[in-house]
């Protein structure tokens, strides 16, 4: 996802207009209310202007229908123009960009996702059946971009079929045998691999957010949300996770590397939540596609680069369940049709 712009700009010549926020996300509101908290305009892009405070916290300001996400303070408002290295500050409910805009912040309301734990999280084989139909669908919805182009390849390695795409997208072809390395390694439940690999994709790409940064952000927030539902079957160390993130923080642009982190620990987008969510709870498949044609729409590739990052994370389940006895399996008994 790239910046169009160093200035978001209105043509408005009047004196900076007091704006409500209408909501605002967990990790933002949190770092709103720090005494002092301030810093600079990182970066100006069409519907998003992104912040930086002086101790680096990403947050950004969206507009109305943009997807909600932990350090998102969506607001609609006019201003003259807002530029790269500009200075904003928080004084009691309101954040300031001076001689611009000053964004009430009381009138919004906090967004927080609802993660699946254990108890309302279906058995791995409903999760896996409902996963593979959600592959099936999505390799035919057609106009991939990005890293959605490869989702063939990682359908036809799970049936152990052969298919081939086309390498004119130089990008594609530089990440290709990564990914696939990185979806055997989920088919083989290694996730020690997974966190090896994972470094071939960081910073790969142009942009805020590098398409390779988005797909692996896709594949740990799925490892993530499985640990988080099914703790026993998926129970590896976290310090090869955290590893991979800390190295990742001089490889990437700030933002991208912000985001990266939210997404191997549980925070992404509001449609990559409901997404996941649906999976593990065993939803039907049109609620499923709903989420995930919502997350299409984000950016140019980032919304198809997360999605197959997230598919590819979800073949965990394919992997464990291949490695658990048979005679287990019977035992788990869902509780919803798929």
């Amino acid at each position: 996802m790239r910046a169009t712009a160093e200035c978001f700009d209105f043509n408005e010549k009047e004196r900076p207009l007091l704006c409500p926020a209408k909501q605002i996300g967990s990790r933002a509101k949190a770092l709103l209310a720090l005494p002092g908290f301030s810093g600079k305009v990182l970066a100006v892009l069409s519907r998003t202007i992104y912040l930086v405070s002086r101790d680096g916290e990403v947050l950004w300001l969206s507009r109305e229908r943009l997807p909600m996400h932990r350090r998102c303070i969506l607001v609609s408002f006019r201003s003259r123009s807002i530029c790269v290295g500009q200075d904003f500050y928080v004084h009691g409910p309101l954040l300031r960009i001076p001689e611009e805009v000053t964004i009430d912040l009381d009138p919004a309301t906090e967004w927080k996702p609802s993660g699946v734990g254990p108890k309302y999280a279906e058995p791995l084989t409903v999760i896996h059946a409902c996963t593979r139909r959600l592959l099936e669908a999505v390799t035919k919805l057609g106009n991939a971009k990005g890293f959605g182009q490869i989702i063939p390849l990682i359908s036809s390695l799970v049936d152990g079929t052969k298919q081939a795409i086309s390498n004119a997208d130089p990008l594609l072809a530089k990440a290709r045998n990564s990914i696939l390395n990185l979806a055997t390694a989920c088919l083989t439940f290694d996730m020690t691999e997974v966190t090896r690999r994972g470094r071939e994709l960081v910073g790969l790409g142009p942009g805020l957010t590098p398409s390779g940064d988005d797909f692996l952000g896709g594949l740990l927030f799925a490892a993530h949300s499985l640990k988080t539902a099914h703790p026993r079957h998926f129970n590896w160390e976290e310090e090869p996770v955290t590893d991979l993130i800390d190295w990742a923080s001089t490889q990437t642009h700030p933002i991208s590397h912000a985001i990266l982190r939210d997404h191997a620990f549980g925070h992404g987008p509001e449609p990559l939540h409901d997404v996941v969510a649906s999976l593990l709870k065993g939803q039907d498949l049109g609620r499923t596609m709903g989420g995930a044609k919502r997350l299409l729409g984000i950016g140019d590739t980032s919304g198809w680069d997360i999605l197959v990052g997230m598919l590819t994370g979800m073949l965990l389940v394919e992997g464990k369940l291949s490695a658990l006895p048979a005679r287990s399996l019977p035992f788990e008994k869902g509780r919803s049709k798929i």
